[in-house]
């Protein structure tokens, strides 16, 4: 993927960011703002998730608009070191730019603009992105079906997402599910998920988990 750096931002300090904020426009001039460790496999993500009926994100604006234009132009128009900080550039962002796609106003209340942002223009410095290896699915499989259990968990909503996460009531630890597998739940729901194995930081599931709720 290509992008355009805008003119507050070095290729280098794009390149070594551990978090991007970025924007996505089509032709129309519609934009949508976001944030990702990686824009090139949050792209991935959002044209997927476009395509899939039964993702509670299918309907969305941007989504729609993904399935309605097929060219658009991708900028980075700021980084971040770490999440909160990743969260504050991305509110302060659709503050600045007024994206017509985004449906939330961001994950975060702090919207002072300290990024130097400046308006979306080609002219700016084109760079190559490439997607980075996602760890986290490499571990999947790691684990056997005796080291694997059954989980009560709780379903949340994190600020800014329409869908809902799953994390486990006796340890707190997020649970990695697939979106299909969330369609249906709501924030509060006390849910039992199969075949879930613990890893250092939070639970991986298999193709085969399944998602219920229970008392």
């Amino acid at each position: 993927m290509h992008v355009f750096l805008t003119q507050n931002l070095k290729a280098f300090q794009v390149k070594n960011a551990k978090h991007v904020i970025y924007a996505h426009e089509n032709l129309n001039d519609e934009v949508y703002i976001g944030q990702s460790g990686c824009i090139v496999n949050r792209w991935n993500e959002h044209q997927q998730i476009s395509n899939s009926k039964n993702h509670p994100e299918y309907e969305q604006k941007f989504k729609k608009a993904l399935r309605e234009h097929k060219h658009w132009r991708h900028y980075i128009v700021a980084i971040a070191s770490n999440q909160e900080e990743a969260d504050n550039a991305e509110s302060a962002a659709i503050t600045y730019y007024k994206p017509c796609l985004n449906s939330h106003p961001g994950p975060s209340t702090n919207i002072k603009d300290i990024y130097g942002f400046v308006p979306l223009n080609i002219n700016g410095r084109e760079i190559p992105m490439e997607g980075k290896t996602i760890k986290r699915y490499m571990t999947q499989e790691r684990f056997t079906d005796g080291e694997r259990k059954s989980i009560r968990c709780k379903a949340i909503r994190k600020l800014g997402k329409s869908h809902v996460s799953f994390e486990c009531i006796n340890d707190g630890f997020r649970v990695n599910i697939s979106h299909e597998k969330r369609v249906g739940f709501k924030p509060g729901d006390t849910v039992l998920i199969t075949h879930a194995a613990k890893g250092k930081t939070f639970y991986t599931t298999t193709d085969y988990s399944d998602v219920c709720y229970c008392s």
